[in-house]
């Protein structure tokens, strides 16, 4: 195997994105301007309400764990929908990749991005509300971040089937999807909250774990992280056989072309 090309391949869907990002003004807003008001108005209101600092803990951790999620899932999803607006899908797919090359590709652009909005973001929790995540140590700190970019890694590679499978009216995955995984995830709250079915979904969800086991922590309590990472791999490597097979799918009925002039 020519590792030189097969490493080639990652990084050019990195820098593709890195080239769409860097002309497009708006990614600033996604990059400072969302988190900032995100985490400013959940830190805000922990001073409003009076809570204690294990509350505190509690709902910077799940804010900042929303706001990664956001940016890195929607480089992955980046990946068609940049490709679809500018009706040049079947462009990406002339070339000799796989699957995988795109989607790691775009991820390893997706964790840079996150990476940057997960350190503003934690100086502001420190100085503004003080918060420190690296009180917990480095580890827990590294498995939590790891957590949150592989769920936003599947939920990109499930925008990007989407698309492959629905074409444009799909596009409204990549903003809806985070949403549903705000709702039942216990981003700000604990999922026992939660009715029995929503429940039972949220443990069907990776991130879940991740937010258990980070905030145990702090806030001493049960947590499963292994089932957080074995779902996290299981629903990766489910991801990656499905896009491949809604490519294929795509190629056979026609929807590369007719999403592509």
């Amino acid at each position: 195997m020519n590792w030189q090309g097969e490493l080639n391949k990652y990084l050019a869907s990195a820098y593709k994105n890195w080239l769409i990002s860097r002309r497009n003004v708006f990614t600033l807003f996604e990059l400072f301007f969302w988190p900032m008001i995100s985490l400013l108005s959940i830190g805000l209101l922990t001073r409003f309400l009076k809570v204690d600092s294990s509350m505190v803990s509690f709902l910077l951790v799940g804010a900042i764990a929303l706001t990664i999620l956001q940016v890195a899932q929607i480089d992955v999803a980046y990946v068609l929908l940049f490709d679809m607006w500018s009706k040049s899908i079947k462009n990406t797919f002339i070339a000799p990749i796989n699957s995988y090359h795109l989607v790691f590709g775009a991820m390893l652009f997706g964790i840079l991005r996150g990476s940057v909005v997960f350190f503003i973001l934690a100086m502001v929790s420190r100085y503004l509300f003080g918060f420190n995540f690296q009180d917990g140590g480095l580890l827990p700190l590294l498995i939590f971040l790891a957590g949150v970019f592989s769920t936003a890694a599947v939920i990109g590679i499930t925008v990007c089937i989407s698309i492959l499978t629905f074409g444009q009216k799909a596009d409204v995955a990549a903003w809806s999807l985070s949403g549903m995984i705000l709702l039942i995830s216990g981003i700000y709250y604990p999922v026992e909250v939660l009715p029995q079915l929503l429940q039972t979904l949220a443990r069907a969800i990776p991130l879940t774990y991740f937010l258990e086991y980070y905030r145990s922590v702090f806030i001493p309590g049960p947590h499963n992280l292994a089932i957080g990472v074995f779902l996290a791999v299981f629903y990766l490597v489910l991801g990656l056989i499905l896009l491949d097979g809604a490519i294929e799918r795509a190629r056979r009925t026609g929807i590369l072309l007719r999403l592509s002039e």
